[in-house]
């Protein structure tokens, strides 16, 4: 029942990001918009961790299950796709790079701000 009551709460979220973004008069991907709003929740102790907890774990935990849409959509595109294969893998090397290096800064602030509170 727990896990009922846990996955029923993120669907919900899910579903309000997903109404949210169908009344935006722009394109803004539902999926994101509830991202931002679980976060708030949380931040905001509107919801407490426990109370996702074990459905948030279990589908992190199982999160490729998810990409094979994805994966199957690019395969059934194929020949769309063969022309800029080369261009695709370019983009997809230099977007991984500029991850990391985001990544690192932002730990690396993030990090000096904790530290900055400690030493004081």
């Amino acid at each position: 029942m727990k896990i009922i009551k846990q996955l029923t709460i993120i669907s919900a979220v899910c579903l309000a990001g997903e109404a949210v973004s169908a009344v935006l008069p722009f394109a803004f991907p539902g999926s994101v918009i509830s991202m931002i709003m679980l976060f708030l929740l949380l931040f905001l102790k509107f919801l407490k961790e426990d109370a996702i907890k074990e459905t948030g774990d279990f589908l992190l935990g199982n999160m490729a299950f998810f990409f094979v849409p994805a994966a199957t959509a690019i395969i059934e595109k194929y020949e769309i796709l063969k022309g800029s294969i080369l261009i695709i893998i370019f983009i997809s090397i230099i977007c991984t790079f500029i991850t990391f290096f985001v990544t690192y800064y932002t730990v690396c602030f993030v990090s000096a701000l904790q530290n900055r509170g400690k030493n004081k």
